[in-house]
C-alpha cells in the first residue's frame, strides 16, 4: 500500500469512529436528556429507536439516490451535513428538534458508511481490500471502547449537549482530513433501489438479513437502557457510568477476536448454541433487576454473545 492509501485508510477509520461515537453516545446520556427535556426515560430511548429506524430505512434509499454523484464532493457534503446535525442536536431546546436532528444524522451516517466501503473497494489493492475494510469497521468498536465512555463523561461533566459539541469537533477534524485524503477521481455509479429490493426475493438472503437483525436488536434493547437501569434501579452513581461503558467496549473487542477464531471451524454450525446462550442471558436479566453485580455481569455476557454472533455471521455463509 502507498502512503496515500494508508492515510486514506486511517481517515476512513476515523470517520467510522466519529460516526459510531455520535450514534451511540446518546445511550450513555438518556437520564440526563430525559431530565433536561422533562420527558420520560422511554421517550428519551425513542431517540435511539428513531435513529436506528432512520438508519435502516434511509441508508439504502439515499445511497441509491446519491450513487450517481462523484464520491469526493458527496462525502465532504455529507460530513458537513453530519456536523450541522450534531450542532442542531447540541443546541436543541425541544424534544421535537432533537428528534429531527437525530433522524438527519442517522440517514447521513448510513450513507457515509456505505461510501466509506465503496471508496475502500475502489482505491485499495485487491489483496488489501478485506483487511482495510475490517480496519474501517473497527472504528465502530473503538467508538464503543473510547468514544462513548469519553462522550458520556463529557456529557455528565458539562451537560449532555456538551457531548455533541465534542462529536461536532470530531466531525470537523474528519472533514479537514477527508478534504486532503479522499481521491478526487472517484466517479459515481448509477444504482437502483428497485434492484436492491429484489434481493429480498431470495429466502436465503432474507434469512441472512433477519438473523443478525434480531440478534443485534435483542442486545441493543439492553444496551440502550443500561445507563438508566444502573442509575435509577440499582442507584449506581452517575460518575461510574462512563467506566461501565468503557468495560462494555473492552469486552466487545475480546469477543470479536474470539468470535473470529470460532468462525474458522464450522462457525455457522456453532452459532445456534451462541444464540441459545444469548437468549438465556437476556432472560436472566428479568430475574436479576436488583443485583448490581448480576445485572452488569449479564449485560457484559450479552454484548459478548452479540459480538461473537456478529463475527460468526460476517465470516460464515448461510
Amino acid at each position: 500500500m502507498t502512503k496515500q492509501q494508508k492515510l486514506l485508510t486511517m481517515n476512513l477509520f476515523l470517520l467510522t469512529f466519529v460516526l459510531g461515537t455520535s450514534e451511540f453516545v446518546m445511550v450513555g446520556l438518556l437520564s440526563e436528556v430525559a431530565l433536561d427535556m422533562k420527558i420520560t426515560i422511554s421517550a428519551a430511548g425513542s431517540l435511539v429507536t428513531f435513529f436506528a429506524l432512520s438508519f435502516a430505512i434511509g441508508t439504502p434509499v439515499f445511497t441509491a439516490l446519491f450513487s450517481r454523484f462523484s464520491k469526493y464532493p458527496l462525502i465532504l457534503t455529507l460530513i458537513g451535513v453530519f456536523i450541522v446535525g450534531n450542532i442542531i442536536t447540541a443546541i436543541s431546546g425541544s424534544y421535537g428538534l432533537l428528534l429531527v436532528s437525530r433522524v438527519i444524522t442517522a440517514v447521513v451516517t448510513g450513507v457515509l458508511i456505505a461510501l466509506a466501503m465503496a471508496v475502500a473497494s475502489e482505491t485499495m489493492p485487491i489483496d488489501k481490500r478485506g483487511p482495510v475494510i475490517s480496519i474501517i469497521f473497527t472504528g465502530f468498536t473503538v467508538a464503543s471502547v473510547l468514544g462513548v465512555p469519553l462522550g458520556t463523561f463529557i456529557g455528565q461533566w458539562g451537560g449532555w449537549s456538551m457531548a455533541y459539541w465534542f462529536t461536532t469537533t470530531l466531525g470537523i477534524v474528519s472533514l479537514i482530513i477527508s478534504f486532503a485524503t479522499i481521491p478526487r477521481g472517484l466517479k459515481g455509479t448509477r444504482s437502483s433501489l428497485k434492484k436492491q429490493l429484489k434481493l429480498f426475493a431470495y429466502p436465503r438472503i432474507v434469512l441472512a438479513f433477519f438473523i443478525p437483525a434480531l440478534s443485534i436488536a435483542a442486545t441493543y434493547s439492553v444496551y440502550t437502557y443500561l445507563a438508566p437501569l444502573l442509575q435509577n434501579v440499582l442507584f449506581v452513581s452517575a460518575r461510574y457510568i462512563s467506566l461501565v461503558f468503557l468495560l462494555y467496549g473492552i469486552v466487545s473487542i475480546f469477543s470479536t477476536l474470539i468470535g473470529g477464531k470460532l468462525a474458522v471451524y464450522d462457525g455457522m454450525g456453532k452459532i445456534r448454541y451462541v444464540f441459545l446462550a444469548q437468549a438465556v442471558i437476556l432472560a436472566s436479566l428479568y430475574f436479576t433487576p436488583h443485583s448490581c453485580f448480576l445485572v452488569y455481569y449479564c449485560a457484559i455476557l450479552c454484548v459478548y454473545e452479540n459480538e461473537v454472533n456478529h463475527d460468526h455471521q460476517s465470516k460464515g455463509t448461510i
